[in-house]
């Protein structure tokens, strides 16, 4: 064969850090006339122990051109169906708490929303072996279908464990095999603006939380909550199905095993950090989701009322997660994810247990959700920064299993907390307590990662990393 090396060009991303980026000697095959790019890189970022991981990748596509953005905006609307439908769940959980399931425990309603996020995260393990496999466009489709059969099914229920079976764990599954595709492919085919990108697509899943959350309530009160699932569950099989044909895969799969893959990042103490902070966050950030518009209830609010938290929170989401670009480019990513998470704890500390109205509670909802869920575009962009674009959809998919294991540990723990110490007295201090906490490990993750870095690369403690 061929070949001709180009000069090596640098790797740029939108985030203007000092941390050195990996330069890329590309090679094209003139003899198979092919526009396909073999791709060496050196990775002073490294990979998980670089020695044993072979570079080469092959380019099917270029990255940042216009058919890019064409990927985020089908990763908007599959993660607007998706990431949607877990925040507007609060509607759901009103109505099974005070309503439906009026005599079952917090605690018991509450791994409904458990099992959706942790199936959804913990899922993701799988989803990168499975993408590699049988590619993005059939991966998403397969969960849209899922996604949608799950919720016609709960529509049928008639009894608690059946709906924590498929509005629970199926839904969860199926989302998974949306939600890790969505955030991965969106880093695949970004470096200049990827943490840009990214909060687009992810943003997606606020715009959703506050249009479902909206319309779920309004089907509940009109047509019963029955018929609001399965008006759903078709809605997510219509519209995640017909995306999903606009995916395809930019660079070729990693030659080595998915399982050699996990292995290599959990030995790393930088991926270390980011699960450690990834789980914490997820530990504590659906208190605000499940418990305030509760709250918002036990000031003397309506249904609507308790509705127009969850839409309130969902916009500060969107909003959060669309200026997670421009935040990570003048702060860093790295100082953005760290500030975040330090005023998050100090929001729930200060605020949340001051507040006892409902208006509070709406500029709560707004603040928190803006600053809580920065972490997501960035920890993305960050991940494929110090790890490569090629595996990318194993560590984006097993940082999110380490959100899914801290929904698992944390919302049946608030549900514990909830039942025992604020329930019987009308109050939320035990479970804003835990979300602070939460948050303030988070913080502390995020220190012990910039340090890292910091020393890793000899660059000054006062760097944009």
């Amino acid at each position: 064969m061929s070949a001709q090396a180009s000069s090596p060009k640098e790797g740029t991303t939108e985030c203007s850090t000092d941390v050195p980026s990996s330069p890329m000697l590309s090679r094209y095959d003139k003899d198979r006339q092919t526009t396909q790019t073999i791709v060496t890189t050196e990775t002073p970022l490294g990979s998980p122990n670089n020695a044993d991981i072979n570079n080469d990748i092959i380019e099917y596509a270029e990255a940042d051109t216009k058919y890019a953005w064409i990927i985020v905006a089908a990763a908007f609307c599959n993660l607007t169906m998706t990431m949607g439908t877990l925040n507007s769940f609060g509607v759901y959980q009103e109505y099974y708490l005070n309503q439906l399931y009026a005599h079952k425990s917090a605690v018991a309603i509450s791994w409904i929303a458990t099992l959706i996020s942790f199936c959804m995260f913990i899922g993701a393990i799988f989803t990168g072996k499975i993408i590699d496999k049988i590619g993005f466009k059939i991966t998403c489709f397969i969960g849209a279908l899922v996604c949608g059969i799950a919720l016609v099914l709960a529509s049928f229920t008639h009894q608690l464990w059946q709906l924590i079976l498929t509005q629970g764990i199926m839904l969860g599954f199926g989302a998974s095999l949306i939600f890790s595709p969505s955030m991965s492919i969106v880093a695949q085919w970004h470096t200049k603006h990827r943490v840009l990108a990214t909060g687009i697509a992810v943003s997606g899943g606020g715009v959703g939380g506050m249009a479902i959350s909206a319309a779920t309530q309004a089907m509940v009160n009109s047509i019963g909550y029955r018929w609001s699932l399965r008006i759903l569950g078709i809605l997510i099989a219509s519209v995640s199905g017909c995306t999903s044909i606009l995916y395809k895969r930019r660079v070729s799969p990693p030659k080595e095993s998915n399982i050699r893959i996990l292995v290599m990042l959990v030995k790393d103490v930088r991926f270390l950090c980011i699960a450690a902070a990834a789980l914490s966050i997820n530990m504590g950030y659906f208190e605000p989701l499940l418990y305030v518009p509760t709250a918002a209830v036990l000031q003397g609010g309506s249904a609507a009322a308790s509705a127009n938290v969850v839409l309130v929170f969902n916009a500060g989401t969107t909003l959060g997660r669309m200026l997670s670009g421009p935040i990570a480019k003048v702060l860093g990513p790295s100082n953005a994810n760290l500030i975040s998470s330090c005023f998050s704890c100090l929001l729930v500390c200060i605020f949340l247990l001051g507040v006892n109205s409902i208006p509070g509670y709406y500029v709560f909802s707004a603040i928190f959700g803006a600053t809580s869920t920065l972490y997501l575009a960035i920890n993305t962009h960050i991940l494929a920064r110090e790890f490569g674009t090629q595996t990318v959809a194993t560590s984006v998919g097993l940082s999110m299993a380490c959100c899914g294991i801290g929904v698992l540990i944390g919302n049946p723990t608030q549900g514990a907390l909830y039942d025992k110490f604020d329930r019987p007295y009308g109050r939320f201090v035990a479970v804003s307590a835990w979300a602070a906490a939460c948050f303030a490990a988070a913080t502390l993750s995020y220190v012990v990662l910039r340090v890292i870095i910091v020393r890793k690369h000899g660059i000054s403690h006062f760097s944009k990393i």
